[in-house]
Order: C-alpha cells, then structure tokens, then sequence
C-alpha cells in the first residue's frame, strides 16, 4: 500500500511539473514534515500501549501485530507526498533536459563508447539496420551540444566496430513525434535517454582512446566485459541462433531479425528476450545451488544474489531484472535473519527503492509492466482449484495456465496503452516456451563459460532449445488470437473487468467468476472477427493503412470480400532472395496488414495489387500470402532484376493465385467494386516507379484514385489520355509518398479531391511529404489533408447513406 501510494505521488509529481514545481514543493515539504512527526509520535504511542500490555498479560503484545489504522493511513498518505517530492523536480528536470530542445529531422552528430559491436557487413547483401547503444555521448545538433548518459543509434553494418571503441555517427535525430512535437504518445515528462534516437546513422572509429570520449571506471569494464562474452557466445552458437541466444541470456537485441522480433511481439513472448524476472530467477537458483555444493547454510543466498546483481549490471540493469534481483536479495536477507518474507512484501521493496532511486522511471513501459506482471503472477498462484482436479500433473498444468493468464490480464491493458496491442496468445505461448527458456538458459550459460572444447557439449542443446523457442514464437503469433492497432479501449476495458473478476474470485470461488469472466474473453477474441464481418455485410470499406515509409490500402466489398492494394514494407523475400543474414525493413505485413484483415474477419484475399516491385510496397506480401488465401495478384510487369522481385513471383505461384497485367483502358468489377486502370499504358518500362499501376476505384458513387508512385510525367499522360475527360476522385492518394516529384497542381486541379491522404513514415529519412507537395496542396484548396504519420490509418465508409470518415480501426 505504500508503495503504491510512492508511485501515485511520484506520478502526480511528474504531471505537476510543468506547473511552478518550487511553488508546490515548500508547502508539500512543510506538509511531509508534519507528517513525519505525526506518524512517528503514534509509532512511538503504540510500541508503549503494546509493551505494557505484553508485559500485563505475560505474552507478545501488539507491537508484533498490525499498527492502528491512524498510523497506516499517515504512512500512505507521507509516501504519497513524498513521491510527491521526488517527481516534482524530476520531471522538471526532464522537461528542461538539453535534448528536449532538439529539433526532430535536424542533422545530427554523437560522439562516445560504442556499447554494442557492430557486425561486418556481408559481401553481396545489403544488410539491414542494427540497434547499437552509444555510451557517454556528446550529441551536436542544430548549434546545441547536448551531454547523455546513453543514446540510441540506428546503423548499417560496415567494416565491423568492436564495443568499447571511440566512434563518431553522423544521422538524423528522430523522436516519437516525428516532426511534430505534439504527435508523441507520453503524457508525462520522460528520461531524457528516451527522447530521441540518431536514424539512419553511419559510425566513423576515431583514432583516439576510447577514455578520451567516455568516462573510466566500472562502467567501460562493464562494456568491455559484455563485449566479450557476446564475441564468445557469437563464436559458439549456430548461425541462425546467435542473434536469439545472445538476446536470451545477454540482453543484446541489436541483431535481432525484425521478422523474428515480429514473431515473438504477435505471440506476445517478447519479454522473453528482454531478460525478464524469469530469467533471474532461474540464475538465481542455479547460482544458489552450485555455491551450496561448496559453502552451507545462508550464506549461499548472499553469494549467489551478489553474483545475480553483477549479471543484472552486465546486461544494463533493465527494470524487470533489477526488481527480481531486488527480490532475491530481501529474500536472502529474510532468510538469513530466520525471518519469513512474503514476495508480496519484497516487490513493494522493490518498487520503492526503484522510485526513490529513478522517479522518472515510473513512465518507463518495462517497470510498469515488470510490477503488473508480478502482481497478475501472485494473483493466478492463488487462484483457487475445483477439488476434482487432484492430479497433480493436472494441477501442475492449471497451475501453470491461472499464472499466465493473471499475468496477461493486468498486463494487458499497459500493453494496449503503450503499443496499441493485446495478444491473447500470450497465454499458452507464455507457458510452452517458459518451459523451454528453462532447458535454454542453462544450457547457454554452460556454453559460455566451459572451457577447451567442453562447451560443445552443450552448444547442440543450446542450438535445438533456440529453434524450438523461435518454432514457438512462430506458431502463436499465427493464432487469430489478439487484438492490434489503435481504438483499443472496447477490448481493453473487456480484459480489465476480467481482471477485477479474477480478484473478486478469490472471494467467490464456488461461482468460479474469475474463470468464466477469462473464458468470455477467450470466447470474444475468436468469435468476434466472424462476427463483425456478418454485421459489416452491405457496408463497404477503404482503408489506408499506417504502415511507415511504405504504401497499404485495403478495401471490403459491399459483399464481404477483400482486396489488397499494395502491402507495405517487409522482410519475407529479403529472407527468400538471399542466403542469410538480417532483413533490411520490418514486416508491415504482419505487423499492420495481416492483424487489420484478421480483425475485420477476413479468410480470403480476393485481390492483392502491387504498385510496383519495391519492397516498400511489396514486401508485407509475404506475410499476407501466409496468413490468408491470396486469389488474384495484379502487377504492372515490370522487368525488375532483383531476386526478391522472382521470390514474390515464385511464392504467388507456389500459393497457386493467378497473375495479371493490367493495362491502362482495363476495368475489373468485384461486387460492387469497380476499377479502371489508367497506367501503364503499354508493356512497362525498367524504371519502376513511372511504370506503377494507376488506377481509379469506383463503390456507390465514392471514387478513390491511387497512382503508385508515378511521377508528374505519368499524371500528364493520364491526363492527355482521357481527355477531355478528368479522373475526379473524393479520395485521392497523393503519389510516392508526398514527393515533389509527384501530385503536380494540374493532377490536383483534375482530381478535385476531397481527402488528400499522405503514407509516409514518421521523421523518414527523405523529407516525405515534401513542403512543395504541401505547398501545392494548398493552391489546389484541398478541403483536408491526411498523413498516416501524423493522423494514423484512414478508413471511409460507403453505404446507401453516402460515405464517411470512419473510427480509427
């Protein structure tokens, strides 16, 4: 209670700070302090009524007991004023922080410690982007030199950096926002750490020490240390199962697959990878009992929680690992003393020293959900039984499903605020690969740390329990069971009454209210899809979708049926097309196209249309070809000579969908769903781009113009071509993603639209939509302008009625 009232303070506190956090701090300390004499007084009143009573009556009096209301509820309401006090200059601080300055998309430069190696990059590959930590770095950016204990970089692999080098990376300073401060997601004033991020960074070695950009002490060793060991565990593990391990037991996601990353989010394990309590625990265990071989009694808990905090510091101490090794030292402590202690009790001890230590960490999504999930943890663990299930193995297994699902009912509704995500299958994929993060994590440990050759022995187990896990995250994060994308709050409010259920259910057993409450949101989750489609029917639907710096459209039919219009960026044929290494791009696909099908009841994809053979608008197709039933494909045909164009080609063929090149004069008409290609108007040319497959759609009178991205030349042939005619559209997708190339005036003027909607990625590295593109936007007096960076998915439905902007899906 306390603690919760620690955070609740600590949480005022922050949102309080941009108001004036001096004004407000002289009364709440004047206020703490008579609170503090306060409490001690009736502290100091109760030990003496309690130990005369013990010493009248001749046994324990109260002070062992609970202390009187009055005194509990003063202790609340004290660390609630002092969380009061530690988050108010806090988060002014926070607010005030140098980089809070700088100005998104500006050019930017870090010079500090590489914290995590970069590979080399492979001959013939245009690898993908790694995630590397710069330590002790000084960033320059617009005329300001801002000073950070640690930022985020985003680069290409090169010639290869080892950490703990001196390096320069030269980029672009992104935020949350993008180029808007105002499109972030915090409420509250955040670490400065977490503000931005250098995107599409190029790192330079500087011939210089590397104390000469960075401090000394325990915090290089700790870098060079983990260097070490990653290199160790790199030499020692199989090629497609280093990137899993070194995540599994190191923290070290840098060169994790944005595919295989998607596969562990959708099946809702990824904090699997992000060195959970469960992973401290079972090295706390381990550790435990191998001392115990040598040193009895107590002092193993204290050997092995001192070398648990030394791994929990060589892996950056993230929040989860430091509370369960919080945990395990008051546990340690408490037994030492002979004394019992409830996790309940150590978790608040935890929560507390973490709040008092970092205010701001409050905001951080992986201490919320650490604490919520330990709580829905200890919430399942009580659940109570029916009495026929006696079996202990049967107990073992309902043992096992109650802690899964406490821990995804409370964590989910955080999980829905910061990431806009709901994964049901967490549950069972939470218990199947639990059991086998326990055989891995040993078996890792052992072939890092043997020596000669006595590591291979259980390298192999290491290899096949990693193929295992990633065979798992697969399989779940395939199952219709989750909920994505904005406009949450339905589903989130279902999982939170389930919650309350659960916890009123250990009051109510005999009703079984917890069980049932969980079993209807199960129930919901599959039947809904089906559902929502039969209600839908007669309604028609187009959808552009948020996918980042790609394109995405998909539109209903009045009938039910689903066409596809380009898939946003992915990762699948960079996979198909080469012979290893990471992905360039993650997959919109399964991501954003796939779980917005999936939502609307979608089985079949009636038709899938690409733009043109770019990855930005073709590759989320792998993932749409393994979710759902692909028909027809249409493509403009143009000869492109890449091997991931020919892994598209040979996977429709595979799936067995028939191919089509439409050529401008086409029309094709799907219910009541009519199109009519306007380009190319002949067998398209090698530049793909002018070659993009243009067209106009048709539904009850709603017209919605999509060009690829064709260039200014391509709307002029258009246009030539029908005249005098003119290819009015009410909506209107702005062509290569807002570039000056494209969307001339003379296309505004003919195209008169309505809704002018932009896909692009937030902050992109190409300046997309371009200030001439809005400019022009402007002279045509389009009445509204939409940009998926900003505004999200955009959804219009067409009924008898006429059409409408629809809510946020």
């Amino acid at each position: 209670m306390i603690a919760l009232a620690l955070a609740a303070g600590d949480v005022a506190g922050l949102a309080l700070a941009p108001v004036d956090a001096v004004a407000l701090q002289a009364p709440a300390a004047v206020v703490a302090g008579l609170l503090c004499a306060i409490v001690g007084r009736a502290a100091v009143r109760a030990a003496r009524r309690a130990a005369v009573g013990a010493a009248g009556r001749g046994r324990p009096g109260r002070a062992g007991g609970v202390p009187p209301r009055a005194t509990v509820g003063l202790a609340v309401v004290l660390a609630a004023l002092a969380g009061l006090l530690a988050g108010l200059p806090s988060g002014t601080a926070a607010l005030g922080a140098c980089v809070a300055t700088l100005e998104a998309g500006a050019a930017a430069v870090a010079v500090g410690t590489l914290a995590d190696a970069v590979p080399e990059r492979r001959p013939g590959r245009d690898a993908g982007l790694v995630r590397v930590s710069i330590r002790d770095a000084h960033i320059v950016s617009g005329g300001r030199i801002c000073r950070l204990g640690a930022v985020r970089a985003f680069v290409r692999p090169g010639a290869g950096q080892e950490a703990g080098a001196a390096v320069l990376a030269r980029g672009t300073w992104r935020t949350a926002g993008g180029t808007n401060p105002e499109a972030g997601r915090a409420r509250l004033p955040r670490p400065p750490g977490t503000l931005g991020w250098i995107g599409g960074a190029t790192l330079e070695p500087l011939e210089v020490p590397a104390h000469a950009v960075g401090s000394r002490g325990p915090g290089r060793w700790i870098i060079e240390w983990r260097a070490g060991l990653l290199a160790r565990l790199d030499a020692r593990l199989a090629p497609e199962h280093r990137a899993i391990g070194k995540a599994l037991l190191l923290a070290d996601r840098s060169t994790l697959d944005p595919a295989t990353r998607e596969a562990f989010v959708g099946a809702g394990i990824i904090h699997l990878l992000a060195i959970s309590g469960l992973h401290v625990g079972l090295i706390g265990a381990s550790l435990s009992w191998l001392i115990g071989l040598r040193v009895p009694g107590p002092r193993r808990l204290l050997y092995a929680a001192c070398c648990t905090s030394a791994y929990v510091c060589l892996i950056g101490a993230p929040p989860s690992a430091v509370r369960a090794a919080l945990m395990f030292w008051g546990w340690a402590l408490a037994f030492r003393r002979a004394r019992p202690a409830r996790l309940s009790d150590l978790a608040a001890l935890a929560a507390t020293l973490a709040i008092l230590a970092d205010p701001l960490i409050v905001t951080d999504p992986g201490f919320q959900l650490s604490f919520a999930g330990f709580t829905g943890v200890v919430l399942g663990g009580r659940a109570p039984f029916p009495p026929w299930l006696s079996s202990r193995h049967l107990r073992g297994i309902g043992r096992a499903l109650a802690v899964s699902c406490g821990a995804f009912l409370v964590t989910a509704p955080i999980a829905a605020f910061h990431f806009d995500r709901i994964v049901i299958a967490s549950i069972p994929a939470s218990v199947v690969a639990g059991g086998v993060v326990s055989l891995a994590l040993p078996a890792l440990a052992l072939t890092l740390i043997l020596p000669w050759g006595l590591w291979t022995l259980f390298a192999g187990a290491a290899d096949v329990a990693l193929a295992l896990l990633a065979a798992i995250a697969d399989f779940f994060a395939g199952l219709p069971l989750s909920w994505v994308g904005p406009g949450l709050g339905p589903r989130a409010w279902a999982v939170a009454a389930a919650l309350v259920a659960l916890v009123l259910d250990r009051t109510r057993a005999r009703r079984g209210l917890g069980v049932v409450s969980v079993g209807a949101v199960l129930a919901l989750t599959v039947a809904w899809p089906p559902l929502r489609a039969g209600l839908d029917r007669g309604t028609a639907l187009v959808c552009t979708l948020a996918v980042g710096q790609g394109d995405a459209a998909v539109v209903r039919t009045g009938a039910g049926r689903w066409l596809v219009f380009d898939a946003g960026p992915g990762a699948a044929f960079r996979t198909a097309g080469t012979a290893s290494g990471p992905p360039l791009i993650a997959d919109a696909g399964s991501r954003v196209v796939v779980p917005f099908l999936r939502g609307k009841g979608a089985r079949t994809v009636e038709l899938l249309a690409i733009s043109h053979p770019h990855l930005d608008h073709y590759g989320g197709a792998g993932a749409v070809f393994e979710a759902l039933r692909v028909r027809r494909v249409l493509d403009p045909g143009v000869p492109e000579p890449s091997s991931l164009y020919l892994a598209f080609l040979e996977r429709l063929q595979m799936e067995g969908a028939s191919w089509h090149a439409p050529r401008a004069g086409d029309r094709l008409r799907i219910d009541d769903v009519e199109l009519e290609f306007l380009w190319p108007e002949g067998p398209a040319g090698s530049d793909a781009n002018e070659g993009s497959l243009s067209f106009r759609l048709t539904v009850g009178g709603f017209r919605y113009v999509n060009t690829g991205d064709a260039g200014v030349d391509v709307e002029r042939e258009i246009l030539e071509h029908l005249a005098p005619l003119r290819p009015e559209a009410d909506l209107l997708k702005l062509g290569h993603h807002g570039s000056r190339t494209s969307t001339s005036l003379a296309w505004l003027e003919a195209t008169q639209p309505d809704i002018a909607v932009i896909s692009a990625g937030s902050g992109n590295r190409y300046g997309h939509p371009h200030a001439v593109t809005l400019a022009r936007l402007d002279s045509a007096r389009v009445p509204q302008v939409w940009r998926t960076d900003l505004d999200g998915p955009l959804c219009v439905e067409i009924d008898a009625r006429g059409w409408r902007i629809a809510d946020a899906p």
